[in-house]
Protein backbone atom coordinates (compact mmCIF):
# COMPACT_ATOMS: atom_id res chain seq x y z
CA UNK A 1 0.00 0.00 0.00
CA UNK A 2 2.86 2.29 0.94
CA UNK A 3 4.33 1.90 -2.59
CA UNK A 4 1.06 3.08 -4.37
CA UNK A 5 0.82 6.32 -2.25
CA UNK A 6 3.87 7.83 -2.56
CA UNK A 7 3.47 7.86 -7.24
CA UNK A 8 0.08 9.08 -6.75
CA UNK A 9 1.09 12.03 -4.36
CA UNK A 10 3.89 12.26 -7.14
CA UNK A 11 1.05 12.35 -9.81
CA UNK A 12 -1.43 14.48 -7.79
CA UNK A 13 1.23 17.02 -7.18
CA UNK A 14 2.25 16.95 -10.84
CA UNK A 15 -1.58 17.81 -11.62
CA UNK A 16 -1.42 20.55 -9.80
CA UNK A 17 1.29 22.09 -10.10
CA UNK A 18 -0.25 22.02 -14.30
CA UNK A 19 -3.79 23.30 -13.31
CA UNK A 20 -2.43 25.95 -11.70
CA UNK A 21 0.11 26.83 -14.16
CA UNK A 22 -2.54 26.77 -16.69
CA UNK A 23 -5.20 28.87 -14.96
CA UNK A 24 -3.00 31.85 -14.56
CA UNK A 25 -0.78 31.49 -18.19
CA UNK A 26 -4.79 31.68 -19.15
CA UNK A 27 -5.86 34.50 -16.76
CA UNK A 28 -2.35 36.88 -18.09
CA UNK A 29 -3.21 35.89 -21.84
CA UNK A 30 -7.10 36.90 -21.45
CA UNK A 31 -5.70 39.85 -19.58
CA UNK A 32 -3.45 41.32 -22.49
CA UNK A 33 -5.81 40.27 -25.34
CA UNK A 34 -8.43 42.63 -23.98
CA UNK A 35 -8.53 45.73 -26.25
CA UNK A 36 -10.14 49.27 -25.40
CA UNK A 37 -13.79 49.48 -25.88
CA UNK A 38 -13.47 52.65 -28.54
CA UNK A 39 -10.32 52.86 -30.77
CA UNK A 40 -8.53 56.10 -30.49
CA UNK A 41 -10.31 59.36 -30.73
CA UNK A 42 -8.96 60.86 -33.98
CA UNK A 43 -11.15 63.29 -33.62
CA UNK A 44 -9.73 64.65 -30.12
CA UNK A 45 -6.37 64.32 -31.23
CA UNK A 46 -6.54 66.66 -34.45
CA UNK A 47 -8.24 69.12 -32.39
CA UNK A 48 -5.92 68.96 -29.77
CA UNK A 49 -2.87 69.14 -32.36
CA UNK A 50 -4.98 72.53 -33.96
CA UNK A 51 -4.76 74.02 -30.46
CA UNK A 52 -1.30 73.06 -30.00
CA UNK A 53 -0.02 74.37 -33.38
CA UNK A 54 3.08 77.19 -33.24
CA UNK A 55 1.25 79.43 -35.94
CA UNK A 56 -2.12 80.68 -35.13
CA UNK A 57 -5.07 78.99 -36.11
CA UNK A 58 -8.37 80.73 -37.92
CA UNK A 59 -11.33 80.32 -35.21
CA UNK A 60 -13.76 78.67 -37.43
CA UNK A 61 -11.49 75.85 -38.03
CA UNK A 62 -11.20 75.30 -34.50
CA UNK A 63 -14.96 75.29 -34.27
CA UNK A 64 -14.90 72.85 -37.48
CA UNK A 65 -13.04 70.83 -35.10
CA UNK A 66 -14.64 70.80 -32.28
CA UNK A 67 -17.53 70.19 -34.07
CA UNK A 68 -16.10 67.10 -35.64
CA UNK A 69 -15.31 66.17 -31.87
CA UNK A 70 -18.54 66.91 -30.92
CA UNK A 71 -20.22 63.95 -33.79
CA UNK A 72 -17.59 61.71 -32.65
CA UNK A 73 -18.66 62.02 -28.81
CA UNK A 74 -22.24 61.20 -29.91
CA UNK A 75 -21.62 58.68 -31.82
CA UNK A 76 -19.85 56.86 -28.70
CA UNK A 77 -22.60 57.86 -26.94
CA UNK A 78 -24.70 56.30 -28.72
CA UNK A 79 -23.37 53.48 -29.11
CA UNK A 80 -22.78 52.90 -25.58
CA UNK A 81 -26.37 53.49 -24.77
CA UNK A 82 -27.71 50.61 -27.58
CA UNK A 83 -25.08 48.80 -25.95
CA UNK A 84 -25.90 49.10 -22.06
CA UNK A 85 -28.94 47.29 -21.75
CA UNK A 86 -27.66 44.19 -23.54
CA UNK A 87 -24.55 43.95 -21.47
CA UNK A 88 -26.64 44.50 -18.03
CA UNK A 89 -28.98 41.62 -19.33
CA UNK A 90 -25.66 39.46 -19.99
CA UNK A 91 -24.00 40.38 -16.82
CA UNK A 92 -27.08 39.61 -15.05
CA UNK A 93 -26.94 36.24 -16.09
CA UNK A 94 -23.62 35.50 -15.89
CA UNK A 95 -22.91 35.40 -19.70
CA UNK A 96 -19.92 37.76 -19.37
CA UNK A 97 -17.45 38.57 -17.11
CA UNK A 98 -16.68 41.56 -14.87
CA UNK A 99 -13.66 42.40 -16.99
CA UNK A 100 -15.94 43.16 -19.47
CA UNK A 101 -17.97 44.92 -17.60
CA UNK A 102 -15.59 46.94 -15.98
CA UNK A 103 -14.13 47.94 -19.44
CA UNK A 104 -17.62 48.97 -20.63
CA UNK A 105 -18.34 51.42 -17.57
CA UNK A 106 -14.44 52.58 -18.43
CA UNK A 107 -15.78 53.71 -21.91
CA UNK A 108 -19.37 55.02 -20.72
CA UNK A 109 -17.23 57.19 -18.43
CA UNK A 110 -14.58 58.27 -20.45
CA UNK A 111 -17.43 58.77 -23.22
CA UNK A 112 -19.26 61.38 -20.35
CA UNK A 113 -15.71 63.03 -19.38
CA UNK A 114 -15.03 63.65 -23.19
CA UNK A 115 -18.82 65.29 -23.35
CA UNK A 116 -18.01 67.20 -20.40
CA UNK A 117 -14.32 68.43 -21.82
CA UNK A 118 -16.61 69.28 -25.58
CA UNK A 119 -19.03 71.33 -23.39
CA UNK A 120 -15.98 73.30 -21.69
CA UNK A 121 -14.54 74.12 -24.91
CA UNK A 122 -17.51 75.30 -26.92
CA UNK A 123 -18.82 77.67 -23.86
CA UNK A 124 -14.88 79.31 -24.85
CA UNK A 125 -16.08 80.19 -28.52
CA UNK A 126 -19.55 81.18 -27.92
CA UNK A 127 -21.44 81.52 -24.36
CA UNK A 128 -24.54 79.48 -26.19
CA UNK A 129 -22.95 77.31 -27.97
CA UNK A 130 -22.52 74.99 -25.07
CA UNK A 131 -26.43 74.12 -25.34
CA UNK A 132 -26.44 73.73 -29.19
CA UNK A 133 -23.22 71.89 -30.07
CA UNK A 134 -24.63 68.51 -29.49
CA UNK A 135 -27.90 68.97 -31.01
CA UNK A 136 -25.77 70.36 -33.93
CA UNK A 137 -23.46 67.32 -33.71
CA UNK A 138 -26.19 64.97 -33.77
CA UNK A 139 -28.33 66.37 -37.06
CA UNK A 140 -24.84 66.05 -38.71
CA UNK A 141 -24.56 62.21 -37.47
CA UNK A 142 -27.79 61.59 -38.73
CA UNK A 143 -27.36 63.68 -42.42
CA UNK A 144 -23.83 61.84 -42.69
CA UNK A 145 -25.82 58.07 -42.11
CA UNK A 146 -28.33 59.48 -44.48
CA UNK A 147 -25.60 60.12 -46.86
CA UNK A 148 -24.23 56.68 -46.74
CA UNK A 149 -27.86 55.32 -46.76
CA UNK A 150 -28.49 56.96 -50.24
CA UNK A 151 -24.96 55.31 -51.42
CA UNK A 152 -25.94 51.97 -50.18
CA UNK A 153 -29.21 52.45 -52.00
CA UNK A 154 -27.70 53.58 -55.25
CA UNK A 155 -25.16 51.09 -55.03
CA UNK A 156 -27.74 48.11 -54.84
CA UNK A 157 -29.79 49.76 -57.77
CA UNK A 158 -27.35 49.37 -59.67
CA UNK A 159 -26.57 46.10 -59.07
CA UNK A 160 -30.21 45.06 -59.65
CA UNK A 161 -30.18 46.91 -62.86
CA UNK A 162 -27.22 44.42 -63.91
CA UNK A 163 -28.18 41.63 -62.85
CA UNK A 164 -31.69 42.42 -64.27
CA UNK A 165 -29.75 43.48 -67.93
CA UNK A 166 -28.16 39.81 -67.45
CA UNK A 167 -31.37 37.91 -66.98
CA UNK A 168 -33.38 39.63 -70.11
CA UNK A 169 -29.91 39.02 -71.63
CA UNK A 170 -30.55 35.67 -71.27
CA UNK A 171 -33.91 35.04 -72.03
CA UNK A 172 -32.66 36.29 -74.65
CA UNK A 173 -30.44 34.06 -75.65
CA UNK A 174 -32.39 31.33 -75.12
CA UNK A 175 -35.20 32.15 -77.15
CA UNK A 176 -32.70 32.66 -80.19
CA UNK A 177 -31.21 29.03 -79.19
CA UNK A 178 -35.12 27.36 -79.24
CA UNK A 179 -36.20 29.35 -82.62
CA UNK A 180 -32.87 28.07 -84.18
CA UNK A 181 -33.42 24.82 -83.17
CA UNK A 182 -36.86 24.76 -84.57
CA UNK A 183 -36.38 26.70 -87.70
CA UNK A 184 -33.34 23.48 -88.20
CA UNK A 185 -36.07 20.88 -86.93
CA UNK A 186 -38.64 22.04 -89.75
Amino acid sequence: MSSLLLPTAYLGGCVAAMSIFSHIYRKAKNAKMIEPWFPVNQEKEQYIALLNTDEETEEHHLKAALLRRAMEAVRRLLLVQQEKPALVQLMRSGHIGDDIWHDFQIAEQETMTEIQEILAEATTYSKDWGKTIFTTANQMLEAEKQKEAKKDVLLMREQEEKRWAMEIQSEKLEEDVLKKQQSSTE
